[in-house]
């Protein structure tokens, strides 16, 4: 993805750091949300763990304002938050893109039902969790 951190438009990424409202000394961290992210019938949800970053120094909320005009914008990266909670497999084929949970340390099929859900008209399925991810 080219980037450590998640990047968006400007306004989206203002409204998303307003409403965690993540404090720089991680006071609050306990208590963030979860930030979901739709895609299609899909919603792939990230921890604090995930689009925090936490050290003995403090925190950081790691999203950052990309801002690319049209015709190719405006664009949202994941970048490395999502891609470490997030197999992403790409099937050029029909063209299709589709996601399953990585599997962690701290990943089971509980916690895995909390990070991916699927919306819409469709039945709900169960999460994926993968099983050749790990860290």
């Amino acid at each position: 993805t080219g980037t450590s951190m998640l990047a968006g438009p400007s306004e989206l990424v203002d409204k998303l750091s307003s409403m965690v409202n993540a404090k720089d000394d991680c006071s609050n961290f306990d208590e963030l949300p979860n930030l979901g992210f739709q895609i299609g019938d899909t919603v792939l949800n990230l921890r604090p763990e995930d689009y925090m970053d936490k050290s003995s120094s403090g925190c950081s909320f790691s999203l950052m304002a990309l801002d690319v005009p049209p015709p190719k914008g405006p664009v949202f990266i994941f970048g490395d938050p999502f891609l470490r909670r997030f197999v992403t497999i790409y099937d050029r084929s029909k063209p299709a893109v589709g996601f399953a949970v990585a599997k962690h340390s701290d990943t089971d099929s509980a916690s895995a039902s909390s990070l991916i859900a699927h919306i819409g008209g469709g039945s709900a399925s169960k999460p994926a969790v993968s099983k050749g991810a790990a860290s």
